[in-house]
């Protein structure tokens, strides 16, 4: 068992909760597919992307998600956009999938627009008010309407009980 430093002293890696967002929409065979047809061999891709094989090969046989920034590396070394492998319909957009169709980690959006990440994170999780001034930073640095953003950010704050962000 790993142990971990968390608030209260030492405990159990299973005590220590998860709070890196899942990758919704996440297409693993069309990862695995474009790699394929570029003829190149996971541990190349693997490689290049500075992970390790079984890391890269649990992403293709959708045990796991890549982060965000990798996976928006990866697309570039494909020649590819990240909608390639990851597809939200709008009308279920949450406002962390606006993030991630533009590859940024949520620090990186917070540090664009002069925020906090934990402030994006309960953003994100529908825990925090997203002002209309907000929208707009938000909405501007991601390329998306205001509108968008607003939509996204209300279905997140609206999902059923227990529906991850």
């Amino acid at each position: 068992m790993c142990y971990r430093i968390g608030t209260s002293g030492i405990v159990s890696s299973r005590e220590v909760p998860s709070v890196r967002r899942r990758l919704r929409g996440f297409a693993p065979d069309k990862l695995r597919a474009r790699r394929i047809e570029l003829k190149l061999s996971g541990a190349e891709v693997a490689r290049v992307l500075g992970v390790a094989l079984t890391t890269y090969s649990q992403w293709e046989r959708g045990q796991s998600h890549p982060r965000i920034d990798t996976l928006a590396r990866c697309a570039e070394e494909f020649g590819s956009e990240i909608s390639d492998f990851v597809s939200v319909p709008q009308d279920e957009e949450y406002l962390g999938d606006l993030r991630i169709s533009r590859g940024l980690t949520q620090g990186m959006l917070a540090s664009e627009i002069g925020v906090s990440s934990q402030y994006i994170g309960a953003l994100e999780r529908g825990q925090s008010k997203l002002s209309a001034p907000a929208a707009r930073q938000i909405a501007d640095a991601l390329g998306y309407p205001t509108q968008r953003v607003s939509e996204a950010y209300e279905r997140v704050r609206k999902r059923p009980r227990g529906e991850p962000a």
